[in-house]
């Protein structure tokens, strides 16, 4: 009996799934995932107030309109400061493209949002536009190799964000964009901003000026703790870490605290996905 249950297992699990139902089903799971958090939060909250809260960030989230109208209330205002504006799909024989683009506002600082907005804009449009002629360019190579155009591949691509920390200082977010085709990888945008300056942050604002050797000691810590529990990275001298570079990546956590942010491959193999390490005030 156990058998033909791991046979039968093993041939479900084989089963791959046309391009089409994969791009709905990624789409479904990643909404689902969404109100699933929710309601987990929800019901570990002790009151009617925690759920109150959560609903009211999801709709400032999911809707512009009602964002915009919170904008004009003292207090509830000041936590509206970013909206999606832009949520379509396109599904063709090229590509699966699904976007959900944030914009920033409510700030007060018209100047400030202008810049990251155009920024978001110019950048996302950018690489959608890439993404689209490498999905072009890779139906063409299929069906001069042989293929049959109807059996391409479309390639997946999503884009999406999320807010890391918003507090009466401070404003996180970060924008991806997945691109999938015999696997994924994802790129990442940071935005960090001092919405009492209308200043981008960085790490010595953050840190002072011994921001790099708290850095480095943070991610070497990260590293030697995951490698406990079995992780694997490369080595110092073959593409592993030595030390944080001028630009690196980063994002504020709901605390406050600086998360570095390392993509896929840059310190270990890929299977080991993106690597984020915390520089907390002990550091």
């Amino acid at each position: 009996m156990n058998e033909s249950l791991n046979r039968a297992r093993a041939r479900y699990q084989s089963t791959e799934l046309p391009p089409e139902l994969s791009f709905a089903v990624a789409s479904a799971l990643r909404e689902g995932e969404r109100r699933r958090a929710c309601r987990r939060a929800i019901r570990r909250s002790l009151g009617g107030g925690l759920a109150a809260c959560l609903c009211f960030c999801l709709l400032v989230n999911g809707s512009p309109a009602f964002a915009a109208a919170l904008a004009d209330v003292p207090v509830l205002g000041q936590l509206a400061r970013i909206v999606t504006v832009e949520s379509y799909q396109i599904n063709d024989r090229d590509h699966l493209i699904d976007v959900r683009l944030p914009a920033l506002t409510d700030t007060g600082d018209t100047d400030l949002e202008q810049r990251i907005n155009t920024e978001i804009h110019k950048s996302i449009d950018q690489v959608l536009d890439e993404a689209e002629e490498r999905a072009r360019e890779a139906r063409e190579a299929f069906v001069e190799t042989g293929g049959k155009a109807e059996d391409f591949m479309p390639i997946i691509i999503d884009v999406d964000y999320e807010v890391k920390c918003s507090n009466g200082q401070y404003l996180s977010f970060v924008i991806t964009k997945t691109e999938t085709l015999a696997s994924a990888y994802t790129e990442y945008y940071l935005y960090n901003l001092d919405l009492t300056t209308g200043t981008e942050l960085t790490l010595p604002d953050l840190l002072g000026p011994d921001w790099r050797e708290q850095c480095d000691e943070a991610v070497r810590n990260g590293i030697a703790q995951s490698e406990l529990e079995g992780g694997v990275f490369f080595a110092p001298g073959e593409g592993g870490f030595e030390t944080v570079s001028d630009d690196q990546k980063f994002f504020l956590n709901a605390d406050g605290d600086v998360v570095l942010l390392f993509e896929k491959y840059e310190l270990a193999p890929g299977y080991m996905g993106a690597q984020e390490f915390t520089v907390s005030a002990a550091s």
